[in-house]
């Protein structure tokens, strides 16, 4: 064998060594939602808030808390911002809030249509301080904004025609970038820049971002698709109930189906 050959044996191997095993997943056990929820949301930390209109009951390993505030006409989404606050979203008011870890009102909210956002649709969290990524759906623009100076820090416009995807959009950003995807089943990733850095498209049900690829759900099957490596199947789900939801917390991946959350443990 001449050097070219052993050398490029030698990387081959250590190239093989360095792709991850696939992924699998061990049932854990299961949550009851409360009657009468009408959305769910769970954060990083294993932090449970069960909506009801305008009341948010939250659920730690602290116990419970309950907050409910009238000026809320609906709850669209709840962003944890740290361990000390989260950030509600309402669609129909274009309002965003912030709470303390009591649920208390930290400050004013923001109204977005006076900052001429007139339909933001979805929104995530941010890994960068202060910040925090709208979808503003009239003008297909993703806007990566500031909610302490209230101004646009990054934005991109005619944001479906240069993906190619339709239908509603959701966010989600993790170590590996912000996920993109929509009801037609496309899937993307972009860097910290806007670029797109890689795309799937999945028949999914469900779907939510994992280290460099996501889970997703597809006839009662959980699947964790790669972007770089490809498509496992990784759990038979044994209930005939629709999986509604998908979320991510620390090692764990939380099924919501219409009355109960099912946590699996992610084994390496």
């Amino acid at each position: 064998m001449d050097k070219f050959s052993f050398t490029l044996w030698v990387v081959i191997l250590a190239m093989g060594k360095s792709l991850s095993q696939p992924v699998r997943l061990e049932s854990d056990r299961t949550i009851p939602i409360p009657r009468d929820t009408k959305s769910c949301f769970i954060d990083p930390q294993g932090i449970i808030y069960f909506v009801n209109n305008d009341e948010i009951r939250k659920e730690s390993s602290f116990g419970s808390l309950v907050q409910s505030m009238k000026k809320w006409q609906t709850i669209d989404d709840i962003e944890t911002i740290n361990s000390l606050k989260v950030m509600v979203f309402s669609k129909s008011q274009q309002q965003l809030c912030l709470l303390d870890n009591t649920l208390s009102a930290n400050g004013d909210c923001i109204n977005l249509d006076e900052l001429d956002l007139l339909n933001v649709s979805a929104v995530a969290s941010s890994k960068r301080p202060d910040m925090i990524w709208l979808y503003d759906e009239l003008n297909s623009k993703l806007i990566l904004f500031n909610y302490v100076t209230k101004t646009e820090v990054q934005g991109v416009s005619n944001l479906q025609g240069i993906l190619g995807i339709s239908g509603d959009i959701a966010l989600n950003e993790n170590e590996s970038g912000l996920w993109i995807s929509s009801t037609d089943g496309k899937i993307c990733l972009m860097d910290d820049f806007m670029n797109v850095v890689r795309s799937a498209s999945e028949t999914n049900q469900a779907m939510i971002p994992f280290a460099d690829g996501f889970f997703f759900v597809n006839e009662h099957t959980l699947y964790y698709r790669d972007l770089f490596e490809g498509v496992n199947e990784v759990y038979k789900i044994s209930t005939t109930e629709t999986i509604l939801e998908l979320y991510i917390s620390r090692n764990q991946l939380i099924a919501r189906t219409p009355n109960e959350l099912k946590v699996f443990i992610i084994q390496p």
